[in-house]
């Protein structure tokens, strides 16, 4: 059985950063390896700067949704903690097969814990090539565009590797035009794992009345539209997660401080799913759920290539009038075959990199 590494982004307080981290790796223990994420504690891409006390007071009222967090990915993270990128590069020497740089944006500069400088540690710098085979898998750029000096050390670490991936055509076209070797485009690690492996990890929310479930990243006025419009029609409720106890105007239900689990969960029983959030429509395509993609303006790149493979390029939508244009039931017999083929291709890839 191989042990394998994965470095990724999974400390920060994001749903998406934690879901992805998670399913990677247990889709590569379902699958026979011996699998763990590195535990690299990278300095938060936002850190709450509040004066005192506002500052112990934020820290005080986010404790249940730091512990959930910590307690969904528990079991995944190695026992080994790396607090700084110096503790992770002087000598690592961990007993892995493959070392593999997962998903999210571990190669833009922006997201890796330092202002607009490359982390050596999400690119396998620290692993001694000789020692250990180094794979990518859905390691993502975003949008950011590499200039000539960063290039050089990108194409220094990335010559180390096996197999590379990542999630966004984009970003393949990018590396390959320096690196002149395969960039191979694959799904999000979330989309590794069906909805039946999902409901596993899910943990219950009491709501007893139906909904239309928020999930947004920046602009929630424009999302909680959408969704208003479309609760009102059904005379279903709004239920918003949120980091506060304080009630949204037009959210019926706040829930509060939650974790993966109950991320997953309240996708898993809403009615009707809008979100701006590649992932929040991610998840709503894999848990067949009615729903709306709220265009992100600054990047919906992700969500209509999703969208556009499995079929659903109506649902990206950027005018509250267009809901009325929307079937009420999507048809997810063909979403779901296209679904699979997607996944199979991406498996596939993954399994063939570690093991050849």
């Amino acid at each position: 059985m191989k042990k394998i590494g994965i470095i990724t982004i999974h400390s920060d307080l994001n749903y998406g950063a934690a879901l992805q981290a998670y399913a990677l790796n247990d889709y590569l223990r379902i699958n026979g390896y011996n699998s763990e994420i590195i535990n690299y504690i990278k300095i938060p891409n936002h850190p709450r700067q509040y004066p005192f006390p506002m500052n112990i007071a934020y820290w005080l009222m986010n404790r249940p949704r730091f512990k959930r967090y910590r307690k969904f990915l528990a079991d995944s993270v190695s026992k080994e903690t790396y607090n700084t990128l110096d503790e992770l590069m002087d000598g690592f020497n961990a007993n892995y097969d493959v070392v593999i740089s997962g998903s999210d944006q571990v190669w833009n500069p922006t997201c890796g814990g330092f202002v607009d400088k490359l982390n050596p540690a999400y690119y396998l710098a620290f692993a001694d090539k000789n020692k250990f085979k180094k794979v990518a898998y859905a390691s993502s750029v975003g949008s950011y565009v590499f200039n000539d000096t960063e290039k050089v050390s990108v194409k220094k670490w990335l010559d180390e590797y096996a197999h590379l991936s990542t999630r966004e055509t984009a970003g393949a076209e990018q590396l390959k035009s320096f690196l002149h070797k395969d960039v191979k485009v694959v799904l999000d690690p979330t989309l590794l794992l069906n909805a039946d492996q999902w409901r596993k990890a899910e943990h219950t929310v009491r709501i007893k009345e139906k909904y239309v479930l928020v999930y947004y990243i920046d602009e929630i006025d424009e999302v909680v539209a959408y969704a208003r419009k479309v609760a009102d029609k059904h005379g279903w409720k709004v239920a918003m997660m949120s980091n506060t106890r304080k009630p949204y105007p037009g959210v019926d239900i706040n829930i509060p401080f939650c974790g993966p689990a109950e991320f997953l969960y309240l996708f898993d029983h809403a009615e009707y799913i809008c979100t701006n959030s590649f992932h929040g429509t991610a998840f709503a395509v894999n848990f067949n759920k009615n729903f709306i993609s709220v265009i992100k303006r600054n990047s919906p790149q992700r969500a209509q290539t999703l969208l556009n493979n499995v079929g659903l390029p109506e649902r990206l939508l950027s005018n509250l009038c267009d809901i009325d244009k929307l079937s009420n039931q999507i048809d997810f017999s063909v979403v779901n075959e296209k679904l699979d083929a997607l996944r199979k291709d991406s498996t596939e890839y993954l399994l063939n990199a570690i093991e050849k």
